[in-house]
């Protein structure tokens, strides 16, 4: 895999709209599976893959289909550059420089900065002015 990022679409050829068998024939088992949210009026199937530094998951609105991926992977890229370990400044540069902008900035309760594009279905989260992962959703 390549680990390029594609906003609103996936990463390579894991696009979101995917079932879990189809992810499972591209990229293998997962590690480990869960299922979240029973009690809730949209629960979630995730299947997370260590080794690859993601976490998949799928709606299980009766289609169990891909809609968000969370990745902490060292090889990620977005928009040709990698970009874990990036300082949040160098994030904001290159999401204004592919023309992405209305950012949000919150301190989450945790510890970690989160920006967010929700024009694009996007959050970085950050620790000690790094990033550590990004999750991104159609």
């Amino acid at each position: 895999m390549k680990f390029e990022i594609h906003l609103k679409e996936g990463i390579d050829d894991l696009v979101f709209g995917s079932s879990i068998e189809d992810i499972i024939n591209k990229i293998g088992s997962p590690t480990d599976a869960e299922e979240m949210g029973e009690d809730i009026d949209y629960p979630t199937t995730v299947l997370h893959y260590d080794e690859l530094g993601l976490n998949l998951f799928f709606d299980n609105n009766g289609y169990n289909k891909l809609s968000c991926i969370d990745m902490d992977s060292s090889e990620a890229t977005l928009f040709g550059e990698k970009i874990i370990g990036l300082p949040p400044r160098k994030v904001e540069e290159l999401m204004i420089k592919n023309n992405l902008f209305n950012e949000t900035k919150e301190k989450e309760d945790w510890g970690e900065l989160r920006i967010s594009f929700e024009d694009y279905s996007v959050d970085f989260y950050f620790i000690d002015e790094k990033l550590v992962s990004i999750t991104f959703g159609k």
